[in-house]
């Protein structure tokens, strides 16, 4: 399968679990170094693409290397509190307060200390500064897995303050960013995004929240928010939520959203926090993510709830806050990647020590001898289906921070610097980046959903238990196709949206273009001419499925491409998983070619042709059939009478 190197993050033992070596061993988060520096530096060459030069000039690798081994010591810290998120959950309290895990508390100082200023390197270089070491966005992303792998339901407290800080600072008006942005800097305050209403989930249009002009930029918000994602805690001082709503006697366009900045507390013009009559009416009792408070808020009703309209511009909530949600939607697959990556770690670890059955083809002779189930082609199929689709979903979600990481070295060098940058380039891989987003969100947390219950598969009965993590990654990993725009939403996005119905045919051919220049390389690796011509297949059948669609809207048909739409992004997503095991498999075949090279490093560097290869030849051919199915999509749709269903409550 390939050789790593495994770091284990240990867990806190909990009462109740079980005292068994080999459960001990199992209750730590796994995560391989060697997979990392891989696409650090042979991959996408970080180091000549980026440090040591501006911005990131005073970077070098042993940074990277040192942010890495203290990234580590912090996800060990997250990690002792992994358990006790789930089985001490969020509650509201008989007061009025909220309760969350106790471990959370001091975590919580120690992530603000040590690692929200990695966060906010994500704003422009001069938010923060020139002067000391910047990362490179591809560093951050690689390094933050760590701790949503670690610990997701903790990482939710700390994942949206820094985008909506963004948010106020590049769309609020001078006031609103005195008021609010030294303190969530400073993470005295945190923020979280406020949309759902229980009449209006998926679809915003039905938001009902409203709002009314008291004075100046403040207005008196009513309304009613649920799951809202760490929407009230004691982390912190105050809790600052961007709350979409409507303004009383405005547009009537269901387009109309107005987004407010609504602190939990309102700061006087003393700077004294004073109730600004919030209520948190529910935390939920979820299915996973249980250490995480998701809340149910009532704004207006008990008094006068006050805010702030973003910019002072009324009607403009989905062009201000489209960039925070691009934000949290790849942070969604980031958790899954992070996660089920420890999972399928676990598994290959426990199927290289249970030792369980003889090979299949001495099945019957009693004297052969038992092996251990990662000898077994089955478990080693489920293996390699975990591994592709993690190592594939990470690269997908690298390729995005790399083309920022290019955007924002391209406009530093352009604007800061003077120098004659091509507007076009910056453009480029700003349409990459979007194109990929809702892939990111809704292939990776699908894929990554499979991979957790491939996990347990491979464990058995062990797989199902409480004493391991998996039971727990499954729980906590569901809610991610749901976040953010559920997976169909997202599908909607790629086809109607980034592609416009195939009419829109930009991004499309930026993305051809990239993966055409890696098989003009196809020459010099004869060893992979099957996985080069899979791959060159599937990106026929998509563009094929591509200009089915478009013929289907130009004629009217939106609603038979409506059915369809989740299968084009998966097929999609399966093309951008190939392509990238098989950029990484030449890599590897190169370095295959050294007659120096330790027998380790060539086990891990076999493992990238074995990724390829096999989700090229088990499944990729998918693409072709489900291309057909649009193609023929007259034929294959089907719109049922709700009544033809049958069954009756």
């Amino acid at each position: 399968m390939g050789a790593s190197t495994l770091n284990a993050v240990p867990h806190e033992e909990v009462s109740g679990g079980s005292d068994d070596s080999a459960a001990s061993a199992a209750q730590v988060y796994l995560w391989d170094r060697r997979e990392i520096e891989f696409l650090l530096w042979e991959l996408f060459h970080v180091d000549r693409q980026f440090l040591g030069t501006a911005p990131y000039q005073h970077t070098t690798r042993a940074a990277v290397d040192e942010l890495f081994a203290r990234a580590q010591e912090h996800a060990k810290h997250l990690a002792q509190a992994f358990y006790q998120g789930d089985r001490d959950p969020a509650r509201l309290q008989e007061d009025g307060e909220v309760h969350i895990p106790a471990a959370f508390l001091p975590l919580w100082e120690e992530h603000k200390r040590d690692w929200f200023w990695l966060r906010q390197q994500g704003d422009p270089i001069e938010v923060h500064g020139e002067a000391g070491i910047r990362f490179p966005q591809l560093v951050i992303q690689l390094a933050t897995e760590l701790f949503a792998g670690a610990n997701a339901a903790f990482m939710c407290y700390a994942g949206f303050t820094p985008s909506a800080a963004t948010v106020i600072r590049s769309r609020g008006t001078e006031l609103q960013k005195k008021v609010f942005l030294p303190a969530l800097d400073m993470v005295r305050w945190d923020a979280c995004f406020c949309a759902t209403e229980p009449e209006a989930g998926s679809d915003l249009m039905a938001i009902s929240t409203t709002a009314r002009p008291l004075s100046g930029e403040v207005y008196a918000v009513t309304g009613e928010k649920c799951y809202i994602t760490a929407g009230v805690h004691p982390l912190t001082e105050n809790t600052v939520y961007l709350v979409l709503g409507r303004l009383v006697g405005g547009s009537t366009s269901p387009l109309a959203m107005s987004c407010f900045i609504v602190p939990r507390f309102w700061p006087d013009d003393s700077g004294r926090l004073v109730d600004n009559a919030v209520e948190c009416t529910q935390v939920e009792d979820k299915m996973g993510l249980n250490g995480c408070a998701n809340t149910r808020l009532v704004f207006g009703r008990a008094g006068v709830t006050r805010g702030y309209l973003l910019g002072n511009k009324p009607n403009a909530a989905l062009l201000q806050l489209a960039m925070l949600m691009k934000k949290a939607r790849i942070g969604t697959g980031a958790i899954g990647v992070a996660v089920s990556s420890s999972a399928y770690l676990h598994a290959l670890t426990y199927a290289r020590k249970r030792v369980q059955g003889a090979a299949f083809d001495r099945a019957s002779d009693l004297r052969a001898p038992r092996v251990p189930i990662v000898e077994h082609c089955d478990v080693q199929r489920m293996l390699l289906e975990m591994k592709a689709k993690v190592e594939g979903s990470r690269m997908l979600l690298c390729r995005i921070s790399f083309h920022a990481s290019m955007i924002q070295q391209l406009v530093y060098r352009k604007q800061k610097l003077g120098e004659d940058i091509d507007r076009d380039l910056i453009e480029k891989h700003g349409r990459l980046a979007l194109l990929y987003a809702p892939m990111a969100k809704a292939y990776i947390s699908d894929e990554c959903w499979n991979v957790v219950t491939q996990a347990i598969q491979v464990h058995g009965a062990v797989g199902y238990f409480r004493d391991r993590p998996l039971e727990q990654y499954a729980r906590d990993l569901k809610i991610l196709t749901i976040w953010e725009g559920t997976n169909y939403i997202q599908s909607q996005d790629l086809v109607r949206d980034k592609l416009g119905f195939g009419r829109q045919p930009l991004a499309m051919k930026d993305f051809e273009g990239e993966v055409r220049a890696c098989l003009d390389r196809r020459d010099e690796h004869p060893e992979l001419a099957p996985e080069f011509a899979a791959v060159e297949s599937a990106l026929a059948e998509l563009g094929s499925a591509l200009e089915a669609i478009q013929r289907h809207a130009s004629a009217g048909r939106q609603l038979l491409v409506s059915q369809f739409c989740t299968r084009f992004l998966g097929m999609f997503g399966d093309v951008v998983t190939a392509w990238n095991l098989l950029e990484a498999a030449a890599v590897a075949a190169h370095a295959l070619r050294s007659p120096q090279l330790k027998e380790t490093e060539a086990a891990f560097y076999r493992g990238k042709l074995a990724s390829a290869r096999f989700f090229c030849h088990n499944l990729l051919p998918a693409v072709a059939a489900r291309a057909q199915i649009i193609r023929t999509a007259e034929q294959s749709f089907v719109h049922i009478d709700p009544a033809d269903f049958g069954y009756e409550a």
